[in-house]
């Protein structure tokens, strides 16, 4: 199928990478001290889930062997490409620092790897390595016919066996890849239902009602409960997601002449994503100022970022 772009998918994916953006430099650099920022600004907290949510919103199960080449390309390459350059960094960063070892470049890189799924210190491409595990494993479910909801209970269910386990040994992937099939899987079974009036009214009200009520957060890559109740979340998540689609849907259609630079960011997104923390991350580990001091220096590095991407476009062009 050729695909083209959807401005209001766009809206969605620029705000929601500009939220996960400016999210990890204010909770690397602790702005709200030992609470987290996805609890002290809970609005857009489901936004790894959205990203799930949307991969099945659009996916096509009759893709084969072609799609999965695809998606390596698409995902797997770009974790191996920019994890080296993350780890590029890391060593530069440690070297600086004087605490470089050869036990920090090896061993602990590797004991990263596997508990966390990222190379340090592009911590944010543990989500690209998790999409392709979730693309892969919901299209040989879809495959051998199993029932998308049967898909959506089970991810559940080894979440919250995780989260109620606790096994500090085992790989991060295995609990974000079952939730993401859980979001991946609502996605693809029920986006035709999202502008449906009532399911936006009832969303709307549920969305609201966690807001003001008291919220259930759970960390998507880590799998870890920040607030309320785990198996809340996915109830929470997807009323988030609902009502949020359908807000962009509005933006979209009513400035459209004015949302360009949003759109520009949602269509980056990716880009954005595997390369933020290359920002964040060298500012952190040698600011000694204040946390928000650091958090505006972080924001001028991803000013840079987006001017970069702009032209490198237009020199393409």
């Amino acid at each position: 199928m050729k695909q083209q772009r959807i401005a209001w998918v766009d809206v969605a994916s620029g705000i929601l990478i500009l939220w996960v953006m400016a999210f990890h430099a204010m909770n690397t650099s602790k702005v709200f001290g030992s609470v987290d920022v996805r609890v002290a600004l809970p609005f857009l907290t489901f936004s790894m889930p959205w990203f799930y949510y949307k991969s099945g919103q659009f996916f096509n199960v009759d893709r084969g062997a072609a799609g999965i080449k695809k998606d390596v390309g698409k995902f797997v390459i770009p974790f191996l490409k920019w994890g080296m350059i993350g780890y590029i960094f890391y060593l530069v960063m440690h070297f600086i620092s004087g605490t470089l070892t050869w036990k920090l470049a090896t061993l602990n890189v590797l004991e990263t790897f596997y508990i966390y799924g990222y190379i340090p210190i592009n911590t944010p491409t543990w989500f690209i390595l998790s999409l392709f595990l979730v693309r892969l494993c919901a299209y040989y479910l879809l495959k051998w016919k199993v029932s998308p909801i049967g898909s959506m209970i089970g991810g559940v269910v080894i979440g919250y066996a995780f989260h109620c386990l606790s096994c500090p040994w085992l790989p991060f992937l295995i609990a974000n890849v079952a939730m993401g099939v859980t979001f991946f899987m609502i996605g693809y079974r029920f986006n035709k239902f999202e502008t449906n009036k009532w399911l936006i009214a009832v969303c709307l009200i549920g969305y609201l009602g966690f807001i003001c009520l008291g919220n259930s957060i759970v960390g998507h890559h880590r799998n870890v409960l920040l607030t309320g109740h785990f198996l809340l979340w996915p109830l929470f998540a997807y009323c988030g997601i609902v009502t949020f689609n359908n807000l962009c849907r509005l933006i979209a259609n009513a400035f459209s002449r004015y949302i360009r630079p949003i759109t520009f960011v949602g269509e980056n997104a990716m880009t954005l994503l595997v390369s933020h923390a290359l920002v964040y991350m060298p500012v952190v580990h040698f600011s000694t100022l204040t946390p928000w001091t650091t958090v505006g220096i972080i924001f001028i590095g991803y000013v840079f970022i987006l001017v970069l991407i702009k032209f490198l476009k237009l020199k393409n062009k």
